[in-house]
């Protein structure tokens, strides 16, 4: 099991995820409202976007020219070196405790 950390302003909620899955059923296995992932984690949506907490940025380093780039560099809030999308963080024993911080949704 992978440990995954989720910071919604000062509060941090958990839940353990099996290896393989991703940050976004992490956050759907939590019912987190600001992680609705309308597209189900087809990298369509940009609706799971989170923010990695500063220990991870260098092991969950975004691809240069992928989709998921090109789709984060249009979502409000986009921060070079910290968007990704949680869909596409494929859970492994290398990122357990991983911590990712939640964007305020405006729709809430």
């Amino acid at each position: 099991m992978v440990k995954v950390n989720f910071i919604r302003d000062k509060e941090t909620l958990s839940v353990d995820m099996p290896v393989g899955r991703t940050i976004m059923e992490a956050a759907k296995e939590l019912d987190l409202p600001e992680i609705p992932a309308d597209c189900g984690g087809c990298q369509a949506c940009g609706t799971c976007h989170v923010y990695i907490d500063d220990v991870w940025c260098d092991k969950l380093k975004i691809k240069e020219d992928s989709l998921e780039q090109s789709l984060l560099e249009y979502e409000q809030g986009y921060i070079p070196g910290k968007s990704r999308l949680a869909c596409q963080i494929q859970l492994d024993d290398s990122l357990n405790n991983v911590t990712v911080k939640l964007r305020k949704n405006e729709l809430l």
